[in-house]
């Protein structure tokens, strides 16, 4: 069997390590594209006026900006000279179900790893 295209999903930076190493095994192993994909939910304004929202969802915001470059930066670091192409992928999903926007991402792919775990 041969893996052409892999997409791994990291959706935890605490996570990315443990689920790109097999990932990266097999990327190595059938000199494969390894996809990278980080989706995560925008995060939707009240529907009403609400004291400190602003400062809440900007705090929320930028903890989700904070956690998308630390996974950006481990996938960088455990991919960086490696004998398969490795690509970088980050979704703002426009509603909380993130797995049917990655499956949909991934149809192309031969192998999707991990989206939950």
């Amino acid at each position: 069997m041969s893996y052409r295209t892999i997409l791994v999903h990291l959706n935890d930076k605490r996570r990315a390590e443990a689920l790109l190493e097999p990932a990266i095994d097999l990327a190595t192993r059938y000199n494969s594209h390894l996809i990278g994909l980080h989706a995560y939910a925008s995060m939707p304004a009240p529907p009403v006026p609400m004291p400190f929202a602003s400062k809440v969802l900007g705090r929320v915001v930028a903890d989700e900006h904070a956690s998308s470059d630390a996974i950006a930066a481990i996938f960088s670091r455990l991919t960086a000279g490696g004998s398969f192409v490795p690509e970088w992928k980050l979704l703002k999903v426009p509603h909380v179900d993130l797995a049917p926007v990655v499956m949909d991402y991934g149809r192309a792919a031969d192998l999707i790893m991990p989206i939950f775990w």
